[in-house]
């Protein structure tokens, strides 16, 4: 995907996807969660339409998340395809952190999404969920990503 004339597309979120996302961060909690988004992508925006939980392996899952790479392998064939990834900031706002921003770079391209959420706050009970678009540009052979807020629309059923 390359960088976006004008604003970002939606990213249109199935309810059932929504309510795995929340109970996947709140279960893992006080450790970060992480997983696969399936779905699709067109000109009108990103379909999430369903997700894989990963389990956390990283030494400080705290702090951090580090996808189990037997289950991220598998994931990576599932159906529909991947289109992005998912992780909580258990005591922090869902926005990018520094690591998260470093991670980017191993993303292959079919990643084009990225989610991340945190437990309510005093404001409310609910989890709280950002998307973003990874925008890749390249200049001088070299590829950076970043990430531009989006729209996140839910699907009702």
């Amino acid at each position: 995907m390359t960088a976006f004339q004008g604003t970002t597309p939606p990213v249109w979120l199935d309810s059932s996807v929504q309510l795995m996302l929340g109970k996947h961060l709140l279960t893992c909690l006080p450790h970060e969660a992480c997983g696969i988004l399936l779905g699709t992508a067109a000109a009108g925006g990103i379909l999430i339409s369903s997700y894989v939980p990963l389990s956390n392996v990283a030494p400080d899952p705290l702090h951090a998340f580090e996808p189990d790479p037997r289950e991220w392998v598998k994931a990576l064939y599932s159906d529909p395809a991947p289109i992005g990834l998912f992780h909580s900031h258990p005591t922090s706002p869902p926005w990018p952190s520094p690591a998260d921003m470093l991670g980017l770079e191993a993303l292959g391209p079919e990643f084009k999404v990225y989610l991340i959420g945190s437990p309510g706050t005093g404001s409310g009970p609910l989890p709280v969920l950002n998307g973003f678009i990874i925008s890749r540009e390249s200049t001088e052979g070299k590829t950076a990503a970043q990430l531009l807020p989006a729209a996140l629309q839910a699907l009702l059923k």
